[in-house]
């Protein structure tokens, strides 16, 4: 059930609230800001209905509300499209853009620190950002012993080999059956989703003595075959301390989960990757997602292109309770100036 216009107008007035302070929201202070002549009596009834329906936690009885994951979702996707940035604020973002831009082809890291600057929150930026090739077969040859080489043949033409270890020596018949199984399997989709594929016959082939023959010794050379090297994905981080100094991360508990989710970069790529099928802006809170939900993080990511393509992602991590607000522009607006310099090298736009 959507909210009302009411019901929506004090949720979005106590999620202002709570990211200007960190503190719970009480009915007066909604009251005083939210601009509909409601008095705090009636604003308590709305609250309490928002809180019956999820959009709203109270840590005290006695105290105000805080948002939950639902309630900031509510928030951000009522924001709608096309915010529009302050002209002064373009000019600035410019400038410093300009001033710390390098060669963008071989070069992403300083996006990462031009993002942290102007948001005050840990900056990102990821690339490649597809998911990569798509594959057309996969056929594999004895080498001699359990050695069997892996070779994976792409839509685009390109070939990639890689030697994989069988738990016991395979028969020819075995690996033709294991490669047509594998090249039915996976012909037509790309490499991240077979890697989500695999990552989902192993949760379900949790038990092998149940498991069907044949998936079981597909999935051994599948696991080798498109496991991430780290070398096929580039993520950088920048502006921690943004975060450590603010009073979100005071408590060590939430340090170390803070550190932990920035250090899976792995993870965040893939989260990003998977978001970003989406659309080109996409907004993560909480529990929504595996990497934010043990820090109680938000993020939010966009997409910028290069011959109408992804050239990669830049984006922010946060505290849950960020001013998604005034970052999602101004993560739209630097995206939208990187894809302009990749298209034209060399000129200013304002």
């Amino acid at each position: 059930m959507e909210l009302t216009k009411r019901e929506l107008a004090v949720l979005c007035g106590i999620v202002e609230g709570y990211v200007g302070t960190g503190e719970p929201v009480a009915s007066r202070e909604v009251a005083r800001v939210c601009g509909l002549g409601l008095s705090p009596a009636t604003i308590r009834n709305v609250m309490a209905k928002l809180e019956d329906r999820g959009f709203l936690d109270r840590l005290h009885s006695s105290a105000g509300c805080v948002p939950t994951d639902r309630g900031f979702r509510t928030y951000v996707d009522s924001m709608g499209p096309g915010r529009r940035l302050p002209g002064v604020t373009k000019n600035l973002l410019l400038e410093k853009i300009t001033a710390m831009r390098r060669e963008l082809v071989e070069d992403i890291e300083w996006l990462a620190r031009v993002v942290a600057d102007v948001t005050h929150e840990a900056g990102i930026t990821v690339r490649p950002i597809d998911d990569g090739p798509v594959v057309d077969a996969v056929s594999l040859v004895p080498l001699g012993g359990q050695r069997v080489l892996g070779v994976v043949v792409s839509a685009d033409g390109s070939v990639e080999k890689k030697v994989v270890i069988k738990v016991q020596e395979p028969t020819l018949e075995e690996l033709q059956e294991e490669g047509n199984f594998l090249s039915s399997t996976f012909s037509g989709m790309s490499v991240d989703g077979i890697r989500r594929q695999v990552s989902e016959w192993e949760r379900l082939g949790g038990d092998r003595d149940e498991m069907d023959p044949l998936l079981e010794r597909a999935l051994t050379v599948a696991q080798q075959l498109f496991e991430e090297d780290g070398g096929d994905v580039e993520v950088w981080v920048a502006g921690t301390d943004n975060l450590l100094d603010g009073s979100d991360f005071a408590e060590a508990g939430r340090i170390r989960s803070l550190l932990a989710t920035l250090q899976d970069r792995r993870g965040i790529a893939r989260e990003w990757r998977r978001a970003l099928e989406k659309g080109r802006t996409q907004v993560i809170i909480g529990r929504e997602s595996q990497v934010t939900a043990s820090g109680n993080l938000g993020m939010v990511v966009t997409l910028f292109y290069r011959g109408g393509r992804r050239a990669g992602a830049l984006g922010v991590v946060g505290p849950r309770r960020m001013d998604y607000g005034r970052i999602v522009p101004l993560m739209e607006y630097v995206g939208d100036t990187l894809t302009r310099m990749l298209e034209e090298p060399g000129v200013r736009h304002a």
